[in-house]
C-alpha cells in the first residue's frame, strides 16, 4: 500500500514504513531508577551495622529539575526516581536502606553504578530503534513519542469490499422463514478484518444472479484495493462467482484447493486503468470454510500489502491425544484444543468439524494439520498445530 504520515495518537494497527532511528541518546542522561540518596562510593567504604557511615543531605534532586551539584566529602544528595544524578555520584541507594537520625545513616557500601540508568545504556544517538516493517502496537508508539515523534511514516491500509451471496441470508434480529438463515458470514468477516487492522470495510448483499454480480463487482473494482466474496464459488447452478469475476476482466490465478474446509476457493487479481493491482478473494460460503480460508489466504495477504513481514501463522509440534480419521485425500485444518503441559503442547479436535458448524470453531484454539496423504493417525502421533487466536 501506498505510505502516508499518521499521527501518533492514531498509528494503533498499522505498520512503519520507515526505520525508527533514535534522535537522542536513551536515556538522555545519568538519572535515577529509585526514590533515594546520591553517594560517592568513598565514603560509604567500610559501612556496616556495626560501624554505620554518617552523611549529610546536600540538597534535594526531585525529577525534571536539573542542578549542578557537586557531592563534598561525606555528604549525599536526596534524589527521586528520574532525577538527573550529580556528575561525582557513583550511587544511588534507596531510601528504604537508610536511617535518618541527624543527616543519614547507611550500614552497607554502596554499589558501584548502584540504581543508577546511565545515559545512551539503551539507545545512542541514530542508533536504528525498530526496523520498517514493525507493527504499531502501544509499545511502538511508546517509543515514538520517547524520541519526540508526533507522527510517522506507515503503509497505508487497504480499502475491503465484501459481497456476500446467498439467496437464503437473512440478517440477524428481522424475521425469519422456512428455508431461510440468518446471515453469520457478514459479521464474522466483519470482526475477522477488524482483528487485522483493515478499518475501511464495505458490505454489500447481491442476490444470486449473474448480472447483478458482475455490475457489483464492476462497481466495485473502482473502490476497493481487495474484493472479498463468499459463497457461490463452487459447481452449482447458481455459482457465478468465478464467471462474474472473470467478465469483468479478473485474472484468473487458481480455483479450488486441495483443503478441507474451503476446497472451493477462487482468487484473481485485477489491474484498474492506472495499472493498480486490485486482489479478489472468492471465498466458499459456509460460515466454518469462510473464517479458515480467511485465516489461510487473505489473512497474510492484507498483512504483506500493509507492510508486515511476520505474515504466515504460528506453528508447533504438538502431541495428538485421540485418534484421528478421514477419507478426503486434502489437507484437512481440524479445529482444535491445544494446551502446554509437561513441557510439551497437546492437541485434540473439537466437537462438531462439519463445515456449517461454527460451535467446534468458537472454542478452538489451534487448528491441527491432518496431513493430505495421511487417513489415519492414532493418539500420540506427533502433528503440526496453527494457533489461531486472531479468529477469536
Amino acid at each position: 500500500m501506498p505510505v502516508t504520515t499518521v499521527k501518533l495518537q492514531e498509528l494503533r494497527g498499522y505498520c512503519l514504513a520507515r526505520r525508527v532511528v533514535a534522535t537522542c541518546a536513551l536515556p538522555r542522561f545519568d538519572n535515577s531508577a529509585v526514590d533515594g540518596y546520591g553517594v560517592r562510593l568513598a565514603d560509604t567504604a567500610g559501612a556496616s551495622p556495626e560501624s554505620p557511615v554518617h552523611l549529610r543531605v546536600l540538597a534535594t534532586l526531585p525529577a525534571g529539575v536539573h542542578r549542578s551539584i557537586t557531592l563534598e566529602a561525606g555528604t549525599a544528595v536526596k534524589i527521586f526516581t528520574g532525577g538527573v544524578v550529580p556528575r561525582n555520584a557513583d550511587a544511588v541507594v534507596m531510601r528504604e536502606e537508610i536511617e535518618k537520625a541527624e543527616g543519614l545513616v547507611l550500614q552497607r557500601p554502596a554499589r558501584p553504578g548502584e540504581n543508577i540508568r546511565r545515559k545512551g545504556e539503551e539507545f545512542q544517538k541514530r542508533d536504528e530503534v525498530l526496523p520498517a516493517g514493525t507493527p504499531v502496537t502501544p509499545a511502538v508508539i511508546g517509543i515514538l513519542a520517547t524520541f519526540g515523534y508526533s507522527a510517522f511514516r506507515v503503509y497505508g491500509k487497504p480499502r475491503v469490499a465484501v459481497i456476500v451471496t446467498g439467496d437464503e441470508l437473512v440478517s440477524p434480529g428481522k424475521p425469519i422463514r422456512r428455508g431461510q438463515i440468518y446471515d453469520s458470514v457478514s459479521p464474522s468477516l466483519a470482526a475477522s478484518l477488524r482483528n487485522v487492522g483493515v478499518t475501511e470495510v464495505s458490505m454489500y448483499r447481491c442476490k444470486d444472479t449473474l448480472n447483478l454480480l458482475e455490475r457489483r463487482l464492476a462497481g466495485l473494482m473502482k473502490k476497493a484495493d481487495v474484493i472479498l466474496t463468499t459463497g457461490g464459488v463452487s459447481m452449482g447452478d447458481y455459482d457465478f462467482v468465478k464467471a462474474a469475476c472473470e467478465a469483468v476482466g479478473v485474472k484468473t490465478h487458481f480455483w479450488q484447493v486441495a483443503i478441507k474446509p474451503g476446497k472451493p476457493n477462487y482468487f484473481g487479481t485485477y489491474k484498474d486503468v492506472s495499472r493498480r493491482t486490485k486482489l479478489v478473494f472468492g471465498l466458499p460460503g459456509n460460515p466454518v470454510s469462510v473464517l479458515v480460508s480467511f485465516h489461510q489466504f487473505v489473512r497474510p495477504a492484507l498483512l504483506k500489502m500493509m507492510g508486515r513481514r511476520d505474515v504466515l501463522p504460528s506453528v508447533f509440534p504438538a502431541t495428538l491425544t485421540v485418534e484421528m480419521r478421514k477419507t478426503t485425500k486434502r489437507l484437512e485444518f481440524v479445529r482444535g484444543q491445544a494446551v502446554f503441559r509437561d513441557g510439551q503442547w497437546m492437541a485434540a479436535p473439537t466437537r462438531g468439524q462439519e463445515s456449517h458448524m461454527l460451535g467446534g470453531l468458537a472454542v478452538a484454539n489451534c487448528f491441527i494439520h491432518f496431513p493430505l496423504e495421511s487417513e489415519h493417525l492414532p493418539p500420540g502421533e506427533q502433528v503440526i498445530i496453527e494457533m489461531i487466536d486472531q479468529l477469536h
